[in-house]
């Protein structure tokens, strides 16, 4: 099976219909048809909105009667395992309970509602503010979980929850939102290279940047690295922070303050 393989065929089947607008000319097999794009999909009540796997969205359309979307997004989001078998060209569906058939702790998981209903919790969300990207069943070092992913606004979230008792195992969320630009002095930032804020007055200051770190942290945790980065385009102070069994780490807009990213892991 190779996942990889997947996602080229969900991108095909899309590719053999190219969406050219509202009531847009498609050239399949050699003729002209018309669709109906603009197709919104909900989960749970949650808009669905399927994306490939550099991140940028997939639109879906419908034709005569019969709505395309790719499958891997789709099913995935819906709870189901998807593969691909390269020697026959088949694209496997798995539901969630037979992939666990052989689990003996299947019958104690939380359903993948409930792992999206305790992210949103955690992350302070309601589901009706949210696009949800995936929610799934996953494997890691010997131990079952939920990844779920969804936006709220510019803001990406990813969750990693026990499958067993719901809690929450990692986290981050990002702000998915590059069009922040250094306008403080006249200077803005371009493509390519440190044309934009100089690391002088316009940057807040090292010490200001861990103070919003702390801020964000739980009580007790401490800064053990802090160091300004240009990345995507912009100054952003890199800030690294350990309280008890768990690590902390943190992107920050050096002219605006705004935390970009935060990641949290647990020992």
């Amino acid at each position: 099976m190779n996942k990889d393989r997947m996602q080229g065929f969900a991108a095909g089947m899309l590719a053999c219909l190219l969406v050219l607008g509202a009531g847009g000319s498609v050239l399949a097999a050699g003729r002209t048809i018309q669709v109906e794009d603009g197709i919104t999909v909900t989960i749970n009540g949650a808009k669905f909105s399927p994306r490939d796997v550099t991140g940028k969205e997939v639109p879906l359309f419908a034709y005569e009667g019969t709505t395309y979307a790719p499958i891997r997004a789709l099913c995935e989001a819906a709870g189901l395992e998807v593969n691909y078998d390269t020697a026959t060209g088949t694209a496997i569906l798995t539901t969630g309970d037979m992939a666990l058939a052989a689990d003996p702790k299947a019958a104690s998981y939380i359903s993948a509602a409930r792992a999206r209903e305790l992210a949103l919790q955690h992350a302070g969300v309601s589901a009706a503010d949210t696009v949800f990207l995936k929610s799934k069943l996953d494997w890691d070092h010997d131990h079952t979980c939920y990844e779920v992913e969804f936006y709220c606004g510019d803001t990406e979230y990813d969750y990693e929850l026990d499958a067993v008792t719901g809690a929450v195992l990692n986290y981050s969320h990002e702000l998915d939102c590059y069009d922040i630009h250094y306008s403080r002095g006249g200077h803005h930032a371009e493509k390519g290279g440190h044309h934009g804020a100089s690391a002088g007055t316009d940057l807040i200051s090292q010490e200001q940047a861990q103070a919003i770190a702390l801020d964000r942290a739980p009580a007790g945790a401490v800064v053990v690295k802090c160091k300004l980065d240009w990345d995507e385009g912009r100054y952003v102070y890199e800030v690294e922070l350990r309280g008890g069994s768990a690590e902390y780490e943190c992107d920050i807009h050096a002219v605006t303050g705004v935390i970009l990213k935060w990641d949290v892991d647990w020992d």
